[in-house]
């Protein structure tokens, strides 16, 4: 019986360009910074590395673990994301979203699991209007580690109390946010955006 829905939350509850483009847009700064070379140049040092990862593991590496390759601290790379932009100015609410969020909470505690940083993440699921949906918001602050580490999911089923057999994935991406979860025995959910939620919450509804 699953009575915890975990949400990755980029990609899954929202898809934004913008967001997207200002994400690697700090990331290229923040290399520039830490290097002291163009910005330029570090966008280009930043996605061929990004490429040779991609071919190397067989999925699209995020720009966090892209950054920890040049030596850049994870908590660096989050200190100057956050002040580079704020995803509220690109992001509004999501009645539709709130709407199914509501109907899976009648059914499951829900909690978001995120390789982002807390701010970001509040600030986003503020900006969706979801923020008072989940009952945990699990960040890479939350245990100081991040998908596809399996640690990081059973560390949350355990804050949440339940085993891993109880648990619900719902991620954007297969390798990192799925099938480390299946692994561990956990039920996973395969989403392209938000709108497929709608798809997750008619499957769980047909089931007694």
């Amino acid at each position: 019986m699953i009575k915890v829905i975990l949400f990755d939350l980029d990609g899954t509850l929202y898809n934004s360009t913008e967001v997207r483009d200002k994400f690697a847009e700090a990331a290229y700064c923040t290399l520039a910074k830490v290097k002291n070379i163009p910005v330029n140049e570090a966008k280009s040092r930043i996605e061929d590395t990004r490429e040779k990862l991609h071919k190397k593991h067989g999925f699209p590496v995020p720009y966090t673990l892209t950054l920890v390759r040049f030596g850049i601290p994870v908590e660096t790379w989050h200190e100057e994301n956050i002040a580079f932009f704020d995803p509220r100015d690109y992001l509004s609410a999501n009645s539709e979203l709130r709407k199914m969020l509501l109907k899976l909470k009648k059914r499951c505690r829900l909690a978001i699991l995120t390789n982002n940083n807390e701010v970001q993440a509040t600030r986003i699921l503020e900006a969706l209007k979801v923020e008072d949906m989940f009952d945990h918001v699990f960040t890479y602050n939350t245990f100081r580690t991040m998908k596809p580490n399996p640690q990081f999911f059973k560390k949350a089923a355990k804050a949440m109390n339940v085993a891993p057999g109880e648990c619900l994935v719902v991620g954007d991406r297969y390798s990192v946010d799925l099938i480390p979860a299946q692994e561990l025995g956990m039920k996973i959910y395969e989403v392209r955006g938000p709108e497929d939620i709608k798809k997750l919450l008619t499957t769980l509804l047909s089931v007694a």
